[in-house]
Formats: structure tokens, sequence, C-alpha cells
């Protein structure tokens, strides 16, 4: 008995060690995306000013000048939030795509997700098509790009119900429905105006600057959702990161899971990638630095991958801010996404997946 109690202080000790370093990453994020609002190297806008208007309209006021209001309040503070849940949601799909594949380079992008987005942008773009038309060009955009994001995703599903997939074929038939699509948007671009290729390629590189409260909610709200949902299967998705045949003969329903929980990502990452375009490797650098900090338990490693990728997107946009010109975050996350993940890989990642 006294032995038992040993141990069971000694994993309340670790459950509150791993907890403790979740809740510290999302403090440190939310405090740097508190403090993005104040980097504007565009503007000049003086601290005194931005924090003036950040005051009056969390007293439920305006501030007296417009364009002041406009950069600060509309402009930044979207901006900050967004970065947050972007980075939250694509880190928490990379758990589950790494989880359910058990594939280390696996991402929310895996099952087609981006190339199905990407060609959706394409044809209203360069055709004009719209699935859903509505009239307002940015929302049109956005329709196209989240529910041609599911359709790879949805092939795949259908797939999975006449062959019984396992993890491999699902990466292969993901990278198979990729390259259809990506030939697709390669076929429309020769022959399209330059002005849409370009615009296309901003898109595909993906950026913050489209982001308004009316949109940053939807966000937050699917994030929010689709996390706890993820978490409720928590325990299931662990026990099949050993394998199918040991979760079967734990009375997990392998099939079923892996279903909804592809389905939740490609839901959830279709949202993102609608609004903020393809942001890369976030959802596989977040994992690796959530893992090495509190290891491969779906229990801690979803809250802590969340608070991860939140910290690192919005650490890039602060960059950006920084920067003379004007770069997309997409450029930041791929150019220190790929060394960082060179050294996780040659470092530490390995012990925590083989």
């Amino acid at each position: 008995m006294e032995e038992m109690s040993v141990l069971e202080r000694t994993y309340r000790q670790i459950s509150r060690k791993k907890t403790i370093i979740s809740l510290v990453i999302l403090a440190v994020a939310a405090l740097i995306s508190f403090f993005s609002i104040f980097v504007n190297h565009y503007t000049g806008l003086s601290f005194d000013v931005t924090w003036n208007v950040l005051v009056a309209h969390l007293s439920g006021h305006e501030y007296g000048v417009y364009y002041y209001d406009l950069i600060v309040w509309d402009y930044f503070s979207p901006r900050a939030i967004m970065a947050v849940f972007v980075g939250a949601g694509l880190a928490v799909g990379g758990v589950v795509m790494q989880s359910m594949l058990r594939n280390p380079i696996a991402d929310p992008y895996t099952t087609g997700v981006a190339s199905g987005a990407s060609f959706g942008v394409a044809l209203f773009f360069m055709m004009g098509f719209a699935l859903i038309p509505t009239g307002n060009y940015s929302l049109d955009i956005t329709l196209n790009a989240s529910l041609f994001a599911l359709i790879p995703t949805a092939a795949i599903v259908l797939i999975s119900r006449r062959k019984n997939m396992t993890p491999t074929t699902t990466i292969l038939a993901g990278v198979a429905v990729m390259y259809v699509f990506r030939a697709a948007t390669s076929i429309m671009t020769l022959s399209a105006d330059p002005e849409a290729v370009e615009q296309l390629y901003m898109w595909n590189v993906g950026t913050l600057v489209d982001a308004r409260w009316d949109n940053v909610w939807i966000v937050a709200g699917m994030t929010l959702g689709c996390t706890i949902l993820i978490m409720f299967l928590g325990h299931q998705m662990t026990i099949m990161t050993t394998g199918d045949n040991g979760a079967k003969s734990m009375g997990v329903r392998t099939k079923l899971i892996r279903t909804i929980s592809l389905i939740i990502v490609a839901v959830l990452t279709a949202t993102i990638v609608g609004y903020v375009g393809t942001i890369g490797f976030m959802g596989l650098i977040a994992p690796h630095v959530a893992r090495i900090l509190v290891g491969s338990n779906l229990k801690y490693l979803i809250p802590c991958s969340a608070a991860t990728g939140a910290l690192i997107l919005i650490a890039c946009d602060c960059v950006t801010k920084f920067m003379v010109s004007s770069v997309p975050v997409g450029v930041i996350t791929s150019v220190i996404g790929g060394p960082m993940f060179i050294i996780l890989l040659i470092r530490g990642a390995k012990k925590v997946w083989y």
C-alpha cells in the first residue's frame, strides 16, 4: 500500500508538472499576443496611443481618431488573436495526424487538405467560379477554399469504407489526392492571367493580414470546439499509438476513431486554411516540441501542442512586423521551421518516437 501511495504521488507530481508546462507556454503566448498589438513598424504609432485605443475599446468606447482606431483595434488586435488560434489549431491537427498515422512527419495537410483548398481558390481567381456564390469577394474565396479542402479527406474516408486502410495507405492516398489537385491547379495556372497567379501565390504562402473581428471568432470557435472533441477521444487515440492490433484487443474501435479524428482535423484545417491560407510547418514543428516537453500521452500532448503552436505563430508574426517590407507569416514559419525541424530530429525527437 505504501509503495502504491508513492507511485501515485509520483504520477500526480509528473502530471502537475506537465500541466504547468502547458499553462506557462500558453501564458507566454497570450502575453506576446498582447504586446504584438504594439508592434507596428509600418504605422509608427506610439505606445501611448496604442494603449489608449485598447483601453477605450475595452471600456466600451471608441477612440477619438479614426485612423488610430482602425489600425489598432480593427487591424492589429484581431490579427493577434487569429495568430494564437490558427497556431493552436494547426498544432492540434498535427498531433492527431502524427498519432493516428503513427508517422512523425505527418501534419494537418497530409490528407491533401491544402492542395484541395488551393484548387478551390485557383478556380475562383482564374475562372471566377464560386461553389456557393454570395456576392462577397472574401467570403467566396473562403468558402471555395474550405469546401474544396474537405474533398480529399472525404475521398479517403469513402475509400477506407470499402477497404481496411492502414496508416501507411492513408498517407499514400493523401499524397495521391494531393498530386491530382496540384496537377489540376498547375493546368489552370498555365493559361491564367499573371495577376491571378500572383494572387494565388500570396494565398498559398499564408498570411494573417485579412484577420478581422467578423472572422476571427469563427476560427477561434472552431479551434476550441475541435480541440475539445479531440480531447474526449484522447485516451483511445493514445492506446492506438501502440498499434491497431493491440488497441483492438483493448476494445478500441480503431477504424471508427481514426475516421472521426480525420474528419475533425479536416474540418478544423479547412476552416483555418479558408481564412489565412496554407501556413506551413506549424502542424509539424509544434507537436515535436511539445513531445520533448511532456511526452506522447495525448492527455498532455494536445494542450501543450496547442499552446506551443500559438506561441510559435504569434512570435513569427511579430518578426514579420519588424521587417521593412511586408512578408507573409507563412514565409517566416517556413524559414524558421525547416532548420528547427532538422535540429529537433537530430537532438531530441527520435527518443520520443522510437
